[in-house]
């Protein structure tokens, strides 16, 4: 046992190129595997604790769309929140409007105006703070506006400055514009990379934009001790026509559409983890027939076959967990990377993640590695213990 141990002490110490070739190859296919598994899960995690911070367990939309998804509305508002509100369970009912808008600095009236900017404005109850985290200032009042953050250091606005809002394309066209003051500023927790939304209340931007009685979706708190999928379907059965979703079916729909990422990263894993047992069976398919001699010797003076099975074995795990070792700070920093790359995809909120880093995922890609090495590793190992002395005698012959 001490000899072959030795050995393969000699044999990594002696050929350091194959070596840190081996042990680099296994490092990537450990990053490409953990990020794979961080993907995976990553981005259903992430949006859905964004989704259960709101505080909302429900949303209500028209048929066979998302918030935010498409510019359809629902009309007849009003009637149909006084019905959703009649549902029991029902604690708050909070509609929001979504619509593109541009909007200006306002200097000194419409001949002073500068800096036109396209954006998405959404129309919400003042009340309602579920869509924002609040900076400066405060919420929207009527005739009032509350400006992205990001916006407002571009635009270089904040509070009790004002600003010109058009439903057009631009303000030369033709459309509806309206004078409002900026009450503040606030981060929007849904927003996109690219989104730099404003906020107004609902019965502003719903005059504004002539969508009189019309919201894009609803959010719905449900009440303590009610059951949300039992208020769903309540409030389902009053609103034949739109769509009422619980936060799980939100993910669930996400998934789905998402669902190219997790195929991708079933099969770049599955191709990581297959190459990691290939290179790490063909060396030390190599290491065993170079060293033939000396398990011919040690079967000789008689060392069983189990021991120098493990002990053969045991130079693939250590390479495993090595090369594992370096792939698991290599996922973490690809992962930013690939991270940077993924969150500018048009409609994701900025808050989601497509790389959430999880221990969980870590150690199960560094087990993974370890384990397809000592399998990869003991293959050869069994084969060479099984050829008989004089047969391995006859091998190591000039």
């Amino acid at each position: 046992m001490a000899v072959l141990a030795r050995n393969s002490i000699r044999e990594l110490r002696h050929r350091p190129l194959r070596t840190a070739l081996t042990v680099a190859g296994v490092a990537i296919s450990t990053a490409m595997l953990a990020d794979m598994l961080m993907l995976g899960g990553g981005i259903q995690q992430s949006f859905g604790e964004l989704l259960e911070s709101r505080g909302y367990e429900l949303r209500v939309a028209p048929k066979g769309t998302l918030p935010f998804d498409t510019e359809a509305t629902i009309p007849g508002w009003t009637a149909l929140q006084e019905r959703i509100e009649g549902v029991g369970g029902v604690e708050r009912v909070a509609p929001v409007l979504a619509m593109s808008v541009s909007v200006e600095v306002e200097a000194d009236g419409p001949e002073g105006s500068r800096g036109a900017r396209r954006t998405l404005a959404v129309g919400l109850d003042p009340e309602n703070r579920g869509l924002y985290v609040l900076v400066r200032g405060d919420g929207p009042g009527a005739g009032e506006v509350l400006v992205d953050s990001r916006l407002g250091e571009a635009m270089g606005v904040g509070p009790d400055d004002r600003l010109r809002v058009a439903t057009a394309s631009g303000f030369d066209a033709w459309g509806r514009t309206a004078s409002v003051r900026v009450s503040g500023t606030g981060d929007f927790v849904f927003a996109t990379v690219r989104d730099m939304p404003v906020a107004l209340p609902l019965d502003d931007l719903q005059a504004l934009s002539g969508l009189d009685d019309q919201v894009s979706f609803a959010m719905i708190r449900v009440g303590d001790g009610y059951d949300a999928e039992a208020v769903r379907a309540g409030i389902a059965a009053v609103a034949g026509r739109v769509e009422v979703v619980t936060l799980a079916g939100i993910s669930d729909r996400l998934d789905e559409r998402l669902s190219y990422f997790r195929q991708v990263a079933v099969i770049l894993g599955s191709v990581s983890l297959f190459v990691a047992a290939l290179l790490i069976g063909t060396i030390t398919a190599v290491s065993v027939s170079e060293r033939l001699g000396i398990i011919a010797a040690v079967r000789a003076i008689g060392v069983g076959r189990r021991r120098i099975v493990a002990d053969l074995t045991l130079e693939s795990v250590v390479l495993c967990l090595v090369g594992g070792g370096i792939g698991i700070g290599l996922a973490v920093v690809v992962a930013g990377y690939l991270e940077s790359i993924l969150s500018g995809l048009p409609g994701l909120p900025a808050a989601v993640r497509f790389f959430v880093l999880r221990p969980g995922s870590l150690m199960t890609a560094y087990g993974l590695v370890i384990l397809s090495g000592a399998v990869a590793g003991l293959v050869p190992s069994l084969r060479a213990t099984r050829l008989e002395v004089t047969s391995l005698l006859h091998r190591e012959e000039p």
